[in-house]
């Protein structure tokens, strides 16, 4: 039995998997982040869907925002 639970924990949580579908027509970062933010994943799974590091994420959605908010950046 032991190792049925090992084996069911290294796979992917069906979240992170609907975050690879949902992004996988976009070829840039940026559109991958913003659109896996506004479906509510936090930095932490867009960092590991995207394959980038959790600093990046958090620069692109700040940046991101500035853009939408029209802050003259």
């Amino acid at each position: 039995m032991k190792k049925v639970e090992e084996k069911e924990s290294t796979l992917p949580s069906l979240a992170l998997v609907f975050g690879y579908i949902a992004i996988r027509e976009l070829q840039s970062n940026r559109d991958r982040i913003t659109i896996l933010y506004r479906l509510g994943y936090g930095n932490a799974q867009i960092a590991q869907i995207c394959g980038v590091t959790q600093t990046y994420v958090r620069k692109e959605i700040r940046l991101a925002k500035n853009k939408k908010g029209g802050k003259g950046k």
